[in-house]
């Protein structure tokens, strides 16, 4: 009985330790190109943006959209915990856009590295990271208040 108590309280306090940790290092944040002049989006406008409805920056320049491929953790937390959808139903709008022909689907990229290389070298491109620091090249987007 005592080695169960002993066994379980270990646990308990190992989630308490670690989890508070892991949820900190997956906050996503929107990274852009340095030549987008926008500063900061509001969370329908990221949206738009992320579900191909917004396709122009204000300055005219199109938008180029990065993403991790679905199955990929990270862009599972963008979907939900910024884009406030799963991941299957951005796929499923970006096929509709795409067959439609009213627009042009993401640019599917391997790794966090290799999104930062692609936003940074794609003007008016934009992407998201799991890191505080952008990149040279880049730059963080703010995210206004939700509505």
């Amino acid at each position: 009985m005592q080695s169960g108590v002993s066994r379980t309280l270990l646990i308990v306090l190992f989630i308490l330790v670690f989890c508070p940790l892991r949820a900190a290092e997956a906050a996503i944040h929107i990274l852009a190109n340095e030549a987008v002049k926008t500063q900061t989006l509001s969370p329908a406008q990221v949206r738009l943006i992320f579900a191909g409805r917004t396709q122009f920056w204000p300055n005219g320049e199109r938008v180029k959209v990065f993403v991790l491929h679905a199955s990929n953790p990270i862009h599972t937390e963008f979907c939900r915990n910024v884009l406030q959808i799963y991941p299957y139903q951005l796929e499923r709008i970006w096929q509709r856009i795409t067959y439609s022909g009213q627009g042009d689907a993401p640019i599917i990229v391997n790794s966090i590295e290799d999104m930062v290389a692609k936003v940074a070298a794609t003007p008016g491109s934009i992407g998201y990271v799991n890191t505080e620091t952008p990149p040279e090249g880049t730059y963080l987007l703010n995210i206004g208040e939700r509505e």
